[in-house]
């Protein structure tokens, strides 16, 4: 465990090299491990080494320390976050919290040392400063949580710092390079990450990282396809802003950029065709991450993103309402493969209030207690209290805008659902997962889906599906058609039951089909 800080003096004057040395002798310590207990130990040191002084060049050496260990501590935290269902435990927050804070502190005492001209290495300074905002986005997307005060400010006044200083006849090694984290920011945001569940984070933020270069960012307004077109204000405290949504004020011309991914979108499409067409991502060099199928229809989707504003394509109703949840793909088959599931539903569940409701959706705020799973792209059963209807749906975004609380936004994708068995294979290798049985949706699916784990089966596979129906077991020769959904969590495939199909009565076993 790191060292405990002591408090400062409480005379400014009395901090003087003996404070700087228990700062130096802290950062020296190996990490422990605990996350939470590093990043106060290093917020502690940063309060006290605020209060020393050393020579311009000497602090801002200093701040290098602080920013690697920062980094440090980040990536042992980043990992556990992403295990953990939101609103991430008390401790966990509290941790990203801290450590946000702190990376916020070392990057805009780096852009001081920059806006004073004191960095011996400015170009260095600010790729660190970019960085830590970066890491500082990251933790934040991880808990569903606000963004600090300042980061978008800090990052502008970075970006415009590092297009007005003198560019280095020869790049530095090892140095990152403050506009290119900068498209890399915007590129994140406009990912849009309380729609992205952490594994997706990552895959996108890994691709990012080596294409950010695509990201256009320009003084002169934009005259075609402004439906990817955004801006931002070098003076504010705000991130991209859709151009066709608000235009910028005539006053804040001098002080606005436009920036856009389609550019990207475009990298990103040619990328995927390689593939598609057989290449491979390791041979051509490309990020691991577009070697996974998964991955790749995620980042088919993000790439329309990145190519167009997406649009609301259903208007809202704000009305409240008491809602019942049910989280997760197996614990929602546990419950309705019991004959009675009314009987145990207010014990399994957990109450959320409804916030508004669209023709495909609906926003809902958790009223307390904990949530289990909850992240986007999870399935979840809802009902309103007093109601006798059952909805399957899946969560889009996710937000905790506080500590303990957390709204979410989930896409209908049926009405009601039945536990069933999907028999693959032919004797004597065959393999029985749970499946949701989902009943045609009229909006979007004219034909019944089934919902199973991750990889179970595959489009065009001729199955054997069991499900109660009518008081009698039910089993159907089936096949598996085109993939509706694909989350970390289940895939949704559209299912053809014109085969051949038998019944059983309730003592029959479902997994001997």
């Amino acid at each position: 465990m790191s060292p405990a800080v002591p408090a400062p003096p409480e005379h400014a004057g009395a901090v003087t090299v003996d404070a700087l040395g228990t700062v130096l002798r802290g950062l020296a310590t190996p990490t422990t491990g605990d996350a939470g207990c590093e990043a106060g130990a290093l917020a502690a040191l940063l309060d006290l080494f605020d209060q020393t002084t050393q020579a311009a060049g000497a602090r801002v050496r200093v701040l290098d320390i602080f920013h690697d260990r920062a980094l440090a501590i980040s990536a042992l935290l980043k990992p556990q976050l992403a295990e953990s269902a939101l609103p991430v435990a008390a401790a966990h927050r509290t941790a990203a919290d801290c450590l946000s804070a702190v990376l916020m502190r070392v990057a805009c005492a780096y852009l001081a040392a920059l806006q004073s001209r004191v960095a011996p290495k400015p170009t260095r300074t600010a790729g660190n400063a970019m960085l830590c905002l970066l890491d500082a986005y990251a933790l934040c997307s991880l808990t569903a949580a606000p963004l600090p005060e300042g980061l978008w400010a800090t990052a502008h006044a970075l970006l415009t710092h590092a297009r007005t200083m003198a560019a280095p006849t020869t790049q530095i090694a090892g140095c990152a390079d403050a506009e290119q984290l900068h498209r890399e920011l915007i590129a994140l945001e406009l990912a849009q990450p309380p729609h992205l569940a952490p594994p997706d984070f990552f895959n996108i933020a890994d691709y990012v990282r080596s294409y950010s270069g695509a990201v256009q960012i320009q003084v002169a307004v934009p005259h075609r396809d402004l439906d990817s077109w955004f801006w931002f204000d070098t003076e504010s405290d705000t991130g991209p802003t859709p151009l066709l949504r608000t235009a910028p004020e005539a006053d804040r011309a001098p002080r606005v950029l436009y920036c856009s991914c389609q550019r990207l979108g475009q990298v990103l499409g040619h990328h995927l065709d390689l593939i598609d067409e057989g290449g491979s991502a390791a041979d051509m060099y490309l990020p691991a991450c577009l070697g996974h199928a998964r991955t790749r229809r995620l980042l088919r989707r993000l790439q329309a993103r990145w190519m167009a504003m997406p649009r609301r394509q259903h208007a809202r109703r704000e009305r409240e309402a008491a809602i019942r949840m049910l989280t997760g793909f197996e614990a929602i088959w546990q419950l309705l493969d019991k004959r009675d599931p009314s009987a145990e539903w207010d014990n399994r569940t957990t109450g959320w209030t409804l916030l508004n409701d669209s023709a495909n959706g609906f926003a809902l705020r958790l009223d307390g207690g904990a949530t289990d799973l909850v992240r986007p792209g999870v399935p979840v059963l809802i009902k309103g209290s007093g109601s006798r209807n059952w909805m399957i749906c899946v969560v889009r975004w996710a937000r905790c805008i506080s500590p303990g609380t957390i709204d979410v936004g989930v896409e209908l994708l049926s009405h009601g659902a039945q536990a069933a068995t999907v028999v693959t294979g032919t004797p004597p290798k065959r393999h029985a997962s749970h499946a949701l049985r989902l009943p045609p949706l009229t909006s979007r699916r004219p034909r019944t889906g089934v919902m199973l784990p991750p990889a179970a089966a595959s489009a065009g596979q001729d199955v054997v599906v069991a499900h109660l129906s009518g008081g009698r077991y039910r089993l159907a020769e089936a096949h598996i058609g085109d993939l509706d959904l694909q989350t970390q969590t289940f895939d949704l495939f559209e299912l053809d039951e014109s085969g051949n199909s038998v019944e059983r009565p309730p003592g029959s076993s479902r997994q001997g089909s």
